[in-house]
């Protein structure tokens, strides 16, 4: 029997292989695959976001990828853990602002709070703490109607373009660019209002007022501000992620490593699983990478398909497997390395770039490559009936496998065996039926009537 069993052994795998490639291409001329790398769906919501943005992040997936496989894999992304300061295009675009804010914006701040002190005052001695609480409201009111909500709206443009989150968290931060502007005028104010309030005299108001509003100190305050100013959060971006992938049917988180680059397309070069759980007493998400190495063949081959229609010449797939199984002492980047070059030479850009987190994007005239990460949500369901195959063929070259051996007795049976007819038992289970079930049936508990008299024939 286990003669028989290893004579049967190669022509399951052939089967297999058979309908693995035949689920991978239809035997066809390779089609633009779907899997790409999309940061948005067409209905707008987050499918994917690059690592490369935020430094430490993607300082801390390399240093994951180049663990032994059999350690913890795992990082937590928490508010504010991974941030992406604001570029120094960006720095210099918001100095011009800055620095374009007119004295008489400040002016126009000046006669306000000057006017409403003046014309108030004498209602004050009803309640003076809630009179000074006021006139404080109203210079920070006024500073930001024609200071702030000004400085937003011309920077709208160039950080929304440029930056996730990154207005949301300015509109946000407007009364803190609010504090910091009236900060050194706040101090002071409720000792010249109390002063105002005593000798009924407003010029050491008017006087002060000019001296601790100034438009330096304002432009300091706001530069100061920005210098620490966070254009945007990991965090936020991977919330909307995973609220995608939570709220949609059958899709999977996973990490992309490296990507082609060919007629306005991205496509991942190799992806794995993620999982994901929600920290139980902070804000966060733990991802933990799960060491399965898949490579994204139908891209790689519809490229190398495409480039050799364009040079007229022959190619073979760099990458004969999808699934990599990585063994415990060895890191991801250890087997992903050695793929991704492969991949290089195959189109041409051997030598020219290589998978590491140093390393820049690299080209020919039709495609290109990159070594970057990526985060992104593609469907679990897509491929699972191919990774099926793959993982028979698999336990097919070690044994052992209680799929593997079923596989290879409907192998056999087919084989071996002549056909069993299944008529007389269909017969004889209708034929014990009561007329009343055959004419009415449950369709919780029993199959329909005319399925069943179908059968007979």
């Amino acid at each position: 029997m286990e003669a028989l069993g290893q004579q049967l052994r190669p022509v399951a795998t052939r089967i297999s292989q058979y309908f693995r490639d035949f689920l991978d291409s239809d035997f066809k001329r390779q089609q633009a695959p779907r899997r790409r790398i999309v940061l948005t769906t067409d209905t707008g919501f987050r499918s994917g976001m690059r690592t490369s943005p935020y430094p430490s992040l993607d300082r801390d997936l390399w240093n994951l990828l180049g663990r032994p496989s059999n350690e913890d894999l795992s990082l937590t992304i928490d508010p504010r853990r991974y941030t992406r300061p604001i570029s120094d295009v960006l720095r210099k675009v918001i100095h011009e602002q800055v620095n374009a804010i007119p004295a008489s914006s400040l002016q126009t701040v000046h006669t306000s709070v000057e006017e409403l002190a003046a014309e108030s005052y004498a209602k004050a001695i009803e309640d003076p703490e809630l009179w000074v609480e006021s006139v404080q409201n109203h210079l920070g009111s006024k500073v930001a109607e024609h200071i702030i909500k000004p400085l937003i709206a011309h920077l709208d443009g160039p950080l929304r373009n440029q930056a996730y989150w990154v207005m949301d968290s300015l509109f946000a931060a407007e009364k803190d660019l609010v504090d910091r502007v009236c900060g050194d005028l706040s101090r002071v104010l409720p000792e010249l209002l109390a002063k105002l309030l005593a000798t009924q005299d407003s010029v050491p108001l008017k006087e002060a007022i000019p001296q601790f509003l100034t438009l330096e100190g304002t432009r300091q305050a706001l530069m100061a501000f920005f210098e620490g100013f966070v254009a945007a959060d990991a965090y936020h971006e991977f919330r909307d992620l995973e609220t995608y992938v939570a709220t949609s049917d059958g899709m999977q988180l996973y990490l992309y490593i490296g990507a082609v680059k060919y007629g306005g397309n991205q496509y991942p070069l190799f992806f794995l699983p993620i999982e994901v759980q929600r920290e139980e007493k902070g804000a966060g998400y733990k991802l933990k990478l799960l060491n399965q190495l898949y490579t994204n063949r139908k891209a790689i081959d519809f490229v190398l398909q495409e480039l050799a229609v364009g040079l007229e010449r022959a190619w073979v797939s760099p990458i004969p497997e999808r699934i990599h199984y990585i063994k415990p002492e060895q890191s991801i980047y250890e087997e992903a390395r050695v793929l991704f070059q492969r991949v290089a030479n195959a189109m041409d850009l051997g030598g020219k770039i290589s998978l590491s987190s140093s390393a820049t994007d690299t080209s020919t005239i039709a495609v290109g490559l990159s070594s970057s990460l990526s985060l992104a949500a593609y469907e679990r369901s897509d491929e699972a009936l191919l990774n099926d195959y793959e993982e028979i063929l698999e336990a097919l070259k070690h044994g052992g496998s209680a799929v593997v051996e079923l596989f290879e007795g409907i192998v056999g049976g087919v084989l071996r065996e002549n056909p069993k007819s299944i008529a007389a038992a269909v017969e004889a289970t209708w034929d014990a039926l009561p007329m009343v079930d055959r004419m009415v049936f449950d369709s919780s508990t029993h199959r329909s009537p005319s399925t069943k008299s179908s059968a007979k024939y």
